[in-house]
């Protein structure tokens, strides 16, 4: 059986593969200014200002599973929440 990869191409069916399954989280997203080494990265100019958005997925049991930040383009990105 090969281990690398993600099973199916995605990351969710990976970790619930490994029997981590997902069942509450928390999410924060704030305003950040590109440092040069990001700006380089995403090809903007220094200070440009993004959405850094931090996620952290837990088990029932809360054990974290996932923690992931992203830099999100403010002028290609919304955001829809439900509760």
């Amino acid at each position: 059986m090969c281990r690398r990869g993600l099973r199916e191409g995605s990351l969710h069916q990976t970790l619930r593969a490994a029997g981590l399954i997902p069942d509450h989280g928390e999410e924060w997203i704030e305003i950040e200014m590109l440092n040069a080494e990001d700006a380089a990265i995403l090809g903007c100019p220094q200070g440009t200002p993004f959405l850094r958005g931090r996620r952290l997925t837990r088990a029932a049991d809360d054990r974290p599973i996932e923690y992931v930040t992203s830099l999100l383009n403010p002028a290609h990105f919304a955001l829809h929440m439900r509760f």
